[in-house]
């Protein structure tokens, strides 16, 4: 375990379940009780295929990597790279635009004839760092400077392995609807899905990590079509226990067309939280226990289901914990009866303030934190 909090769900399901835990700093201070693995006890366990690895938090995967026999080392890898993964899907998706460049190809791009709006990333990167979306020609070069910039900014603290500016993936920005998905390959290679989120935007241009929501609704309209792309990653991959966070489109016609997936964990920072409040199951648990939830049963009624979402405190760049104290108790209080309950982050080693589950009985109700400014809940250390 890594990161600046902890997910109460996988906390609760560490010691229901008895879990073995390994620590990777920075990460914020774990309850007592938990059973602690030292470095070589990792690495044993690492090295046996049939064991079962979940991390809560990227940077975990930097000490994974050196570990990991090389079936499952490959598997990570090819998710890891987003060229790689992209190749997965050229014959599903053969008149979909992607390219891989190097940082030096990018200053010689030009947006092929048919492209009016692209996705520029990097091929190995992580939490929407340098992600942008890049509306023609015009804004290329101005997107390519940002996009260092955040890399830049974020990469004194994260792996290699984790994020990268040697390669980037520039690709044709698909219209619709996104959304993301927690899950894992069981022990006999079957998909099973353990929680799908709705992704909204406040544009075009946003790529932030702002608000994920679930609902009855949400899973019902999407959980076929991610099943048929998961199905195909697993059988051509041979992945067994394999734990993946999802991320999607649907188009406008009802076309699932993939982002990225990233391995051996699912949506981070307790994220995965609002799914136990909205139906009831810990889908870590059932991560340990290599079972499934019974979706035929959870989805029988689908009128008047509340909203159920994951609002994220961002920090704004200028953010340093030496200059500015974080006031959680008005962020929290924000959200008045809607919360649920809220998680503040480790100042220290964190990127965002804290994170609040909230539930609503209105789209709107949970929409209206898109537009929320965080910078009002800092102020000024004396």
């Amino acid at each position: 375990m890594a990161g600046p909090l902890h997910s109460l769900s996988l906390l609760r399901a560490i010691k229901r379940q008895g879990i073995s835990v390994y620590m990777q700093p920075p990460m914020a201070t774990l309850p007592k009780k938990i059973s602690l693995l030292k470095d070589y006890q990792a690495a044993y366990l690492l090295q046996d295929k049939e064991t079962a690895i979940i991390i809560n938090w990227e940077t975990s995967l930097s000490f994974i990597l050196q570990n990991l026999p090389e079936q499952r080392l490959n598997q990570v890898k090819t998710f890891k790279n987003k060229a790689t993964f992209r190749r997965l899907f050229k014959e599903l998706y053969p008149d979909l635009f992607y390219l891989e460049m190097t940082r030096e190809e990018l200053k010689y791009f030009q947006f092929p004839p048919k492209i009016k709006k692209a996705v520029l990333k990097p091929s190995t990167g992580t939490a929407s760092i340098g992600v942008r979306v890049v509306n023609g020609q015009q804004e290329w070069e101005k997107a390519v400077n940002l996009v260092l910039e955040d890399i830049e900014r974020a990469k004194q603290n994260m792996s290699p392995t984790v994020l990268s500016d040697s390669y980037f993936l520039v690709e044709e920005f698909v219209e619709g609807e996104e959304f993301a998905c927690d899950g894992f390959w069981d022990a006999n290679g079957q998909t099973r899905i353990t929680g799908i989120y709705q992704h909204p935007f406040l544009s075009n241009s946003d790529v932030s990590d702002t608000i994920y929501y679930t609902s009855t609704q949400v899973v019902a309209k999407t959980i076929n079509l991610a099943m048929c792309v998961l199905n195909c990653i697993g059988d051509n991959l041979g992945l067994r226990r394999f734990p993946f966070h999802f991320e999607f489109r649907i188009s406008s016609d009802g076309t699932l067309f993939p982002i990225e997936l990233n391995p051996l964990r699912f949506g981070e920072v307790s994220l995965p939280d609002i799914v136990e409040y909205a139906f009831g199951f810990n889908p870590y648990e059932l991560f340990f226990r290599d079972e499934s939830p019974d979706w035929n049963s959870l989805l029988v009624n689908l009128d008047g289901c509340k909203i159920y979402a994951f609002v994220l405190g961002s920090l704004p760049t200028y953010y340093t914990h030496e200059k500015y104290r974080i006031v959680h108790e008005s962020f929290r209080d924000t959200f008045g009866n809607k919360l649920l309950d809220y998680l503040p982050a480790d100042s220290t080693i964190s990127p965002f303030g804290g994170v609040a589950h909230i539930v609503a009985d209105r789209i709107e109700d949970v929409l209206e934190y898109l537009c929320l400014d965080f910078d009002q809940f800092l102020y000024p250390c004396f």
